[in-house]
């Protein structure tokens, strides 16, 4: 999803040069949007058709539930927003995706495909970083690498920039001697500078919701699923048109502050400026009836479910499609950490995320679930017999109400891997994003990012890279 986030995500940060409007011309600089014409005139001054990296509207799925899943909200008094990326991002909305011609939009397509790029960028694959070059005046020099496992040290000629990611970043400056002195000592590496890095970790987290939908419904099952895109696999390959090219249920979101929802009146309020400061986002799936029994190895490996809940999962699955709804915490108040686990560069670090920590967090996610049983008792859901799934957990017994849902919040939730902030601008990294007391050496990925944006990460992750690629010019 291309998601900016909102304008308090920057001004909040209240570092010089990186308020809102500083950094728009970044987010308009990269951005290559195909379809204004199908956003209001209103939304003209937020975007730009010419940028490097495409962003675009999903195809149709053709599922009768993407147009029920926003008439739902609507009737909760959810405004349906058309542009989350100009005025308000509060509502349920259509969300632009990077996406184009029917393929998703990646920036190695749309950066190192450049003939310019191409004929100035040297990569080296099968190539680990292992540390940061410092001299004894505290000057980045270059990088150690393993190439094919045979050590390497790269001399830089100007400047080292680490874009490793927000668990790689920190590791590589630790690994260099930077971050907290006592922790290094325990590894028996060199301080060259004490900082926090690794500190203040977070991530979006959320509960995954099974809705039961279309009991029985052929039209819904996994087979006719497979059958109808076997036609659409054809439709792809020979015009990157049909359902493949789009991601189902999955572009409609909604973004919402729950503290600003009436749970009496049964709708969303917004009578203050606080309203318009999104706490949560409403993320959608679709799984087709039997899938989860066809499927059940896949889903145990990357969803991890236990045999408790996997059982009940697919035992249903044999009888009910499911809409998947994902409350995302947009401003988690939990804070995790990075460090090394050896002085091993080829040993994973320990990462601790302390996913709902704070319980304010829980709270959060028990506002959001209360929204979608409102949700179930709204027309759309309640003339299609849908209805949410209470899983029996071993760890939850004898618990109902909201109690049982802060005990399913805590059973079932998962990370969206949008962790950012363990190499922060303000805390490890200057304006320029420079590394304190380091010459020669910067960042620039989502460790750099002090807070979550209210949205998906990827965008201001790219936001950034461009805004270091000025820095780097206006310096030569």
């Amino acid at each position: 999803m291309y998601v900016r986030g909102n304008r308090n995500d920057f001004d909040r940060l209240n570092i010089t040069g990186w308020t809102w409007e500083d950094m728009k011309q970044y987010f308009l600089k990269y951005e290559g949007l195909e379809d204004l014409d199908r956003l209001p005139l209103s939304s003209e001054p937020y975007h730009n058709t010419e940028g490097l990296v495409h962003v675009g509207f999903f195809v149709d799925p053709k599922n009768d539930w993407h147009g029920r899943i926003i008439r739902s909200y609507t009737s909760l008094n959810f405004p349906f927003n058309e542009d989350v990326n100009a005025l308000s991002q509060i509502g349920v909305s259509k969300s632009l995706g990077y996406v184009s011609g029917g393929e998703r939009v990646s920036t190695a397509t749309a950066y190192l495909t450049r003939k310019d790029v191409k004929e100035n960028l040297k990569l080296a694959k099968n190539t680990y970083c292992t540390g940061v070059i410092i001299d004894r005046n505290r000057v980045a020099k270059g990088v150690t690498v393993k190439f094919l496992g045979f050590p390497l040290s790269l001399k830089a000629r100007k400047e080292v920039i680490l874009s490793a990611g927000t668990i790689g970043t920190p590791q590589i400056l630790m690994l260099s001697g930077i971050g907290p002195a006592d922790h290094l000592r325990d590894f028996n590496i060199p301080v060259r500078k004490k900082l926090n890095v690794g500190d203040g970790m977070s991530d979006h987290v959320l509960p995954l919701l099974f809705i039961k939908v279309n009991r029985d419904v052929d039209q819904y099952s996994a087979l006719f699923t497979l059958v109808t895109q076997g036609t659409a696999g054809v439709e792809w390959l020979t015009t990157r048109k049909g359902s493949l090219a789009s991601n189902g249920l999955t572009d409609i979101t909604a973004f919402v502050n729950t503290k600003c929802y009436d749970f009496n009146k049964k709708r969303l309020t917004n009578d203050s400026a606080e309203c318009e400061l999104p706490t949560l986002q409403f993320i959608h799936a679709f799984i087709p009836r039997t899938l989860l029994v066809v499927g059940r190895s896949f889903i145990s490996r990357s969803l991890q479910f236990t045999n408790e809940v996997l059982d009940q999962l697919v035992e249903t699955n044999k009888k009910y499609a499911f809409i998947v709804l994902s409350p995302v915490v947009l401003q988690p108040a939990s804070r995790g950490s990075v460090r090394l686990a050896s002085a091993d560069p080829l040993v994973p670090p320990a990462i601790t995320p302390n996913y709902l920590q704070n319980d304010t967090d829980v709270d959060e996610m028990v506002r959001a679930i209360n929204i979608v049983e409102d949700l179930m008792e709204t027309p759309p859901f309640k003339q299609q017999k849908a209805s949410l799934l209470r899983l029996n957990l071993s760890g939850c017994k004898g618990l109902d109400g909201n109690d049982y849902w802060r005990c399913y919040s805590r059973h079932m939730t998962f990370s969206v891997y949008h962790a950012v902030g363990t190499a922060a601008l303000g805390r490890v990294l200057d304006e320029k994003l420079r590394v304190f007391g380091i010459k020669n050496l910067r960042v620039a990925d989502a460790s750099a990012v002090p807070h979550l944006p209210r949205g998906n990460t990827a965008a201001t992750a790219i936001a950034y890279g461009e805004r270091l690629a000025d820095f780097l010019l206006k310096s030569r």
